[in-house]
């Protein structure tokens, strides 16, 4: 506001303005000061606020400079009210915890907030954001009721948002969250209706059953759920239960017998009750196979089965039945399984099933009177765990009179000595019939009558009857009643059966015997040939006896042989074979005795004798003794000197024994030769025993024998060649040379020579001395290795720079074989002063940190007054460098070989070397010290690559939400932190970081709806060229701030046919969440107009609700349904 102040001119007329009242302060004015008029501006110097003060009244003063003038005016100013404050409600979040069974129409909480502005602008009313259906809230007081049921298992949390609206329309929101508390109310619910199991029988070990599962809806401790075994169908008390990963685990410890359990099924039923009080429960069968073992084997009703059978028995009739049980009980290994085998004859079958033994052909006794069959039942196992059973049956097969005897051996001849008595045995006749009993027993006779013989009816022996039997008689039918007997033969079956034909015996009567045999060719003289293997025919010996059949056949025999028998005679047919190789060397003339006598009752003998001559052959091979001889030789003995005298000797005779010698082996360049007749081995030239030391001459003798078949004999002559010193020993080089230093110490070795001698031992040791060159004793020489060394006296390289020796190698006989070598001995200066650097210790102060690779840094220097290389200098650093700094061999250029860093290490002291070039090398040493100067240089470097956080949505701005940090090792400047440019501006308006400390915190309101990830580029600085950034990764959390809304693709009407089968889908509804996770899981829920259940609805992908028909329709009954679907978020 403006107000005008005046007066008079002059110097009078200067003034002060100024106000003065109560709360007069909330203004000010201006110009303060006034000289004659000026309007007074009135401007608001604080926030007016009508809630506090609605009028003010104050006074407005004007006072002169001069004197005590004052002017007044009073001032009024009403304030006019507007809606400058918003609702507050009284805490930031409202919480209330209430069971899922709370009745509908409970008042829950009152929500209050409160409006500083007067009158209308102060009313405040209360709203849901969205309209919840399970509360209401009165828009006037605030309470919030419950409207609808609660379900823990569908919804554990309700976040409501309120929105309190005062008279100007100026709104605030605040949070209520309602807390759904369980009851157990669900009963645990198994994931499968049923389940199987299976066990095997007879294991050992613990075996696991069955995992089973059961749920429960409501929460701790309602849904801890407890499981027990209520019933077991068999082996009670051996199945158990434990808790594996959430699951009740069935298991058994103890083998089961499956033939303890019929049809091999166990069946148990599992109950499942929660931790509620009072507690609910709900059972599931669980069916148990149990598999059985192979454990059994099969077993016959008897071990042994005896059968009888007649002969005549038909082909395919049955025998027997044999029977096989097993105790096993499953079809696989029990009786259903078992298979019958036979073994033992083809005669007979059995039916693999039902043991049933039936006969395969017709039977005869005759042939076979028993059978024994094995029979095997095997069950279904396989391999080594099939079983098997095993019996045997024994059949017999009973006789019937089925064959008429048959005559044996027939035809029958017998010999019988004319003139013979009474009761002579003639001979047997024998008829067979293979039955048995009276059906097999034979009666013999002779038909027609024979006055000559008889026959015992039952054995068949037929013998002379006494009269007479003259071979010579002329009555022809006496002839023939004496030559031939016929026998007939029958058996005493009923009815009794005849042999078919009767049989005849032909009877020879022997002449009397009254000749002598007679030798036709001896006495006689063979020749045979040595060398006839044995079994050899050798001489065929005939004989003859005038007298018939047995008296004129001529057995003959070998009585004796001189000087031995080595002879066989046969004896039939008279022909001498040897039985030994024939060897004339041994035996050279056999005399035998032979013998020649009939085959007559009294036998007529003869003698003579055969002279056998055995004939030389060349089979005996020449015989060196001794087969090796060892002969030693000096190698300077002359030529044809005798080495050896050979022993060889042949038992052959005549030419057979007649040898030559040779020599086959071991004279390669024909040192030696051998006497064709006399064996004497000589020598043919000089020998060498350093060309070869040893021979090894063989040596064959060779008989005269036939061509083809001479015969050799070999011999070894081993020859040594013993040494004599005829060579001279050898030096290995035509001259040595050799350089020492002067100050060598007494007995130092210099070199050594080597002379080799190809003699053998003691002239072949070499010896060495020193001839010449060493007149005043400065070297000496080891006699029996040749090591030249220094003497006594000491060495002067001043005097004398080189010595030339003469070295001579000989042999200990001090004979004439010796050789000499030449030996030059340089003299050379030694090093005997050390190198000395121009300082002790060397300074570099400052040296900067960013200096390269290479970079000098100091020289240090040394100085050794020997010359060549013992005055010669090579530095070294010996310690103290780290490997950051080197120094050349040459120059003593100290230079770094490494990156320097000030923040590792700022200072060096380190140790040279100087080392002279020749022994005994001298050294030297000094220090380098070396300081480092601080740089810019070292990088930022965050203390972690990257961050990540996880904020919730909604999140109070402000919030911190990440502290970042970095560090650099320079530590010379201040870091400051800040955001990359290149961050996403989404980002930079969310957040801000502080620059100094680092701190991200919230500047704006994060809704996981609109960004769910943003990333931040922090950069940190420190002045220097090194800076470095991380990523802070910012993940924003779900909150289940969002409903569930249907989308418009879902069904609203649909047409269905009243025959719709049950189950059949007939409408689809699509839900969405805009919130993550299971926030944003949506689940579908029938709650108005299903009358009697007639569909479901069936929540799939946590999207779709599918409407299925749960009931069959009757359009008659009802023709619309008006279902009302809702959508549910989390259910907890």
């Amino acid at each position: 506001m403006t107000a005008r102040v005046e007066k008079t001119k002059g110097v009078n007329s200067m003034f002060q303005v100024f106000l003065t009242g109560n709360n007069s302060d909330h203004f000010t004015i201006s110009p303060t000061a006034v000289q004659g008029r000026a309007d007074i501006r009135m401007r608001v110097d604080v926030p007016l606020d009508y809630e506090n003060i609605q009028r003010y009244s104050f006074s407005l003063y004007a006072n002169e400079s001069m004197s005590e003038h004052v002017g007044f005016a009073r001032i009024y100013i009403d304030l006019i009210n507007e809606n400058d404050n918003r609702p507050i409600f009284l805490k930031s979040l409202y919480n209330i915890s209430l069971p899922e069974n709370t009745p509908r129409g409970t008042s829950l909480l009152r929500i209050q907030a409160i409006d500083g502005d007067f009158g209308t602008f102060g009313t405040v009313r209360y709203y849901f954001s969205d309209e919840p259906e399970q509360f209401s809230l009165d828009p006037e007081t605030g309470w919030v009721h419950l409207w609808g049921n609660l379900d823990y298992e569908l919804m554990r949390r309700f976040t409501l948002t309120v929105l309190a609206r005062d008279g100007g329309g100026e709104e605030t929101t605040g949070r209520l969250w309602v807390n759904v508390l369980d009851v157990n109310d669900n009963t645990p619910l198994f994931q499968k209706e049923a389940y199987m199991g299976s066990l095997r029988e007879n294991e050992q070990a613990a075996q696991q059953v069955a995992r089973v599962r059961a749920t429960d809806e409501d929460s701790p401790p309602n849904n801890f759920l407890t499981y027990t075994i209520t019933s077991v169908s068999a082996f009670r008390g051996y199945f158990r239960i434990t808790m594996v990963e959430g699951y009740a685990v069935i298991s058994v410890n103890s083998p089961l017998d499956y033939e303890m359990v019929p049809e091999g099924m166990i069946y148990l039923t599992v109950m499942a009750k929660d931790g509620g009080n009072p507690s609910l429960n709900s059972s599931v069968s669980v069916t148990v196979e149990l598999f059985d073992e192979n454990d059994n084997p099969p077993k016959f009703s008897k071990p042994s089965y005896l059968v009888k059978i007649p002969e005549n028995i038909i082909a395919g009739a049955t025998v027997v039945f044999v029977n096989a049980t097993d105790l096993d009980a499953s079809r696989e290994f029990g009786q259903a399984s078992l298979i019958y085998s036979l073994q033992g004859s083809s005669q007979f079958r059995l039916n693999t099933r039902s043991g049933e033994i039936t006969t395969t052909a017709l039977l005869d006794r005759e042939l076979k009177s028993e059978y024994i069959l094995i029979v095997r039942a095997v069950d279904g196992g396989v391999g080594p765990l099939q079983k098997t059973g095993i019996a045997t049956v024994n059949i017999t097969i009973l006789d019937i009179n089925d064959n008429s005897p048959m005559w044996r051996d027939e035809p029958y001849h017998a010999n019988v000595v004319e003139m013979s008595p009474i009761d002579t045995d003639v001979i047997s006749v024998l008829a067979i019939d293979p039955d048995v009993g009276d059906n097999g027993t034979v009666v013999y006779s002779i038909s027609p009558e024979n006055p000559f013989y008889t026959i015992n009816s039952s054995t068949g022996k037929i013998r002379t009857s006494g009269a007479v039997l003259d071979r010579e008689r002329s009555n022809p039918k006496d002839i023939l009643l004496m030559r031939t007997i016929i026998v007939s033969a029958v058996d005493l079956g009923r009815p009794p059966l005849r042999s078919s034909v009767s049989t005849t015996v032909y009877v020879n009567l022997l002449d009397l015997n009254d000749n002598d045999p007679i030798f036709l060719n001896l006495p006689f003289v063979a020749e045979v040939p040595e060398g006839l293997p044995s079994g050899s025919s050798v001489f065929k010996i005939q004989v003859e006896d005038p007298d018939q059949e047995e008296n004129g056949m001529v057995t003959m025999g070998l009585l004796v042989g001189m000087p031995r028998v080595d002879f066989y005679l046969n004896t039939t047919t008279g022909v001498l074979y040897s039985t030994a190789t024939l060897d004339r060397e041994q035996i050279s003339l056999y005399h035998l005795r032979i013998v020649a006598y009939d085959q007559g009752q009294n036998p007529r003998t003869s003698t003579s004798t055969l002279t056998i001559t055995v004939l030389d052959a060349n089979d005996e091979t020449p015989t060196f003794f001794p087969k090796v001889y060892n002969v030693s030789l000096q190698e300077s003995v002359a030529r044809d000197h005798v080495v050896a005298r050979l022993n060889c000797s042949d038992n052959d005779a005549g030419l057979n024994a007649e040898l030559s010698y040779f020599i086959t082996g071991g004279n390669q360049d024909g040192k030696f030769s051998v006497g064709f007749r006399d064996g004497v081995v000589r020598t043919v030239v000089g020998l060498d025993r350093e060309t070869q030391a040893t021979y090894s001459l063989v040596i064959e003798a060779i008989d005269n024998g036939p061509a083809g078949s001479r015969r050799t004999g070999t011999a070894t002559v081993f020859v040594e060649v013993l040494d004599v010193n005829d060579n001279r020993p050898i030096f290995l080089q035509n001259s040595y040379e050799t350089s020492i230093l002067e100050n060598v110490p007494i007995g130092s070795s210099i070199l050594q020579v080597q002379a080799t001698d190809s003699d053998q031992g003691e002239n072949g040791r070499v010896l060495y001395r020193i001839l010449s060159g060493n007149s005043k004793g400065l070297f000496r020489i080891n006699e029996l290795s040749g090591l030249v060394m220094r003497g006594q006296r000491a060495l002067d390289r001043e005097s004398s720079s080189s010595h030339v020796l003469e070295v001579e190698a000989y042999n200990s006989d001090q004979g004439r074989m010796r050789s000499s070598v030449r030996v030059i001995v340089y003299v050379e200066d030694a090093n005997d002063e050390a190198p000395v650097f121009t300082q002790q210790q060397y300074n570099r102060l400052g040296l900067r940190e960013t200096a390269g690779i290479g970079t000098s840094v100091i020289v240090v220097r040394a100085t050794d007054p020997d010359t060549g290389d013992g005055g010669a200098v090579a530095y070294a650093l010996d310690s103290g460098s780290d490997r950051k700094f080197d120094v050349d061999v040459s120059t003593g250029l100290v230079t770094t070989v490494d990156y320097l860093d000030y923040e590792t290490k700022t200072s060096y002291l380190m140790n040279v070397s100087a080392t002279d070039q020749a022994p005994p090398f001298h050294r030297g040493f000094c220090m380098v010290y070396v300081t480092l100067l601080n740089e810019l240089d070292e990088a930022v470097a965050f203390f972690s690559a990257g961050y990540e956080v996880s904020l919730l949505e909604n999140i109070a701005t402000g919030t911190e939400v990440v502290q970042v940090q970095a560090q650099s090792a320079d530590n010379l400047n201040q870091l400051s932190y800040r955001f990359d440019p290149d961050t996403s501006p989404a980002a930079l308006a969310l957040f801000k970081i502080d620059s100094i400390t680092g701190r991200i915190t919230v500047t704006g309101l994060l809704d996981r709806e609109k960004g769910d990830l943003y990333t931040l580029t922090v950069v940190a600085d420190d002045g220097g060229p090194k800076k470095d950034s991380t990523v802070v990764s910012i993940t924003i959390q779900d909150e289940n701030d969002n409903s569930p809304e249907f989308d418009i693709t879902s069904d609203s009407l649909v047409e269905i046919p009243e025959n719709t089968p049950i189950g059949k889908r007939v409408a689809v509804v699509l839900g969405r969440d805009k919130d993550a996770g299971k926030n944003g899981l949506v689940y579908f829920r029938l709650v108005a107009g299903n009358m009697q259940d007639v569909f479901e609805i069936r929540t799939v992908n946590h999207t779709y609700g599918e409407i299925y028909v749960n009931s069959p329709l009757d359009r008659e009954s009802v023709d619309r349904y008006l279902l009302k679907v809702r959508h549910l978020g989390q259910i907890l």
